[in-house]
């Protein structure tokens, strides 16, 4: 009897093993469903944008949002990827937006120089250097005439109504104060007509509450807290900014970029709603809870990613190293047929790269200090394996 009892357990143990990679496939294709709208069955354009409209009316109330995220119109979704499109894929000098952001880290330890300080207000540094960066990159807008007060003024009012429209979705109301700042600015369009703020925030906010989380978190865990992964750091993007744009010169800089968005993907969750049809009866107070496609599980879930799935480890990218089922799983900018226009040209790769190693190089180990008691990792803790955990819902 024992003689058969150890290939017996073999056997189970072999099945077993099976049947949970078996579950992890369909759990990663089922959140590959909610996130490709397949959920709910092969819907035309119009019930996709209703779909995702209606999980996004808070962003409409809390800054005016007009655009693909918002919109249940087919056609001013159209125009909007289209003017999308139109600044992502313009000409640009990696070398230029490199300078505005080394120029502006520069100024904010000056300041802190002449006030007698030893640290930065990290978070607050990073969401104005990426503000000003994504300000001149889309609208021209000169970073040196900008004052920093504006840059304050508008980061913390959309971080004050992004956390108000998730408290209460339904109640949010506009920010007067982030309004008149950004009209301020003058934004005209190509033509010079004058933007209004909603228009100018509709272009904006895709781009700057996407990039800041991630550059920030991906500079803290890179160059402070894994040595090793520091150095690592340093040799792969030697060459930024002048290799960005050169597809054959960048790879090894990007992968910082795609480990960083790994780890800290822009959208933790993707919500669609539940209900089918855009003229249904149900309110968006009755309605069922949304569909949600889980991105920061499907980054960093264990049976995917390995035991390291919480540690910074860009090498995990180089050529040949990706599992079928971690190109599957891996989804920082959603997937077709509402992919993010950022991933087509390698746009939003470049721009984390191109952020994260100006931070790196002006706040790195031995280039002063970094203040991460000032709300740096505010709702994340320190995971076991080296990263960043997201302690929000």
């Amino acid at each position: 009897m024992l003689i058969l009892a150890v290939p017996i357990c073999l056997v189970a143990a072999l099945v077993f093993h099976e049947w949970q990679a078996w579950r992890t496939r369909e759990w990663v294709h089922e959140q590959r469903r909610v996130a490709s709208f397949q959920y709910a069955g092969e819907p035309a354009l119009q019930e996709r944008l209703h779909l995702r409209a209606t999980e996004n009316r808070r962003l409409k109330a809390a800054f005016g949002l007009d655009n693909s995220l918002t919109t249940k119109n087919p056609s001013a979704h159209k125009a909007f990827l289209a003017t999308a499109s139109r600044i992502l894929n313009g000409n640009r000098s990696w070398e230029q937006l490199y300078a505005v952001a080394e120029g502006f880290l520069k100024g904010e330890l000056e300041i802190a120089a002449e006030n007698s300080k030893s640290t930065l207000r990290l978070a607050e540094s990073v969401r104005c250097m990426v503000l000003a960066v994504v300000l001149f990159d889309s609208f021209g807008v000169d970073p040196v005439a900008t004052p920093r007060s504006h840059l304050v003024t508008i980061t913390d009012e959309i971080n004050k109504q992004w956390l108000q429209s998730k408290c209460h979705p339904d109640n949010v109301i506009p920010s007067q104060g982030l309004n008149e700042t950004v009209a301020s600015l003058s934004i005209t369009s190509p033509e010079h007509t004058p933007l209004p703020p909603p228009q100018v925030l509709s272009i904006l906010m895709p781009q700057y509450e996407t990039l800041w989380r991630v550059v920030l978190l991906t500079f803290v865990t890179a160059y402070h807290h894994q040595p090793a992964a520091c150095h690592d750091t340093i040799q792969r993007t030697a060459a930024v900014p002048s290799c960005l744009g050169n597809p054959a010169l960048e790879k090894d800089a990007l992968k910082l970029a795609k480990e960083g968005l790994r780890l800290y993907p822009s959208n933790k969750h993707l919500y669609r709603s539940r209900n089918p049809t855009p003229n249904s009866p149900t309110s968006p107070a009755t309605s069922s809870p949304p569909a949600a496609a889980d991105l920061s599980a499907l980054h960093r879930h264990p049976s995917i990613w390995g035991r390291d799935a919480l540690a910074f480890r860009p090498s995990r990218f180089d050529d040949g190293q990706l599992t079928a089922l971690q190109h599957e799983a891996y989804i920082p900018f959603s997937v077709k047929p509402h992919k993010c226009p950022a991933a087509g040209n390698a746009f939003g790769e470049r721009m984390v790269a191109v952020l994260v190693v100006a931070l790196g190089r002006e706040l790195g180990p031995g280039n002063g200090r970094a203040d991460f008691g000032e709300g740096v990792v505010k709702g994340w803790r320190w995971g076991e394996e080296g990263g960043i955990e997201d302690g929000k819902g």
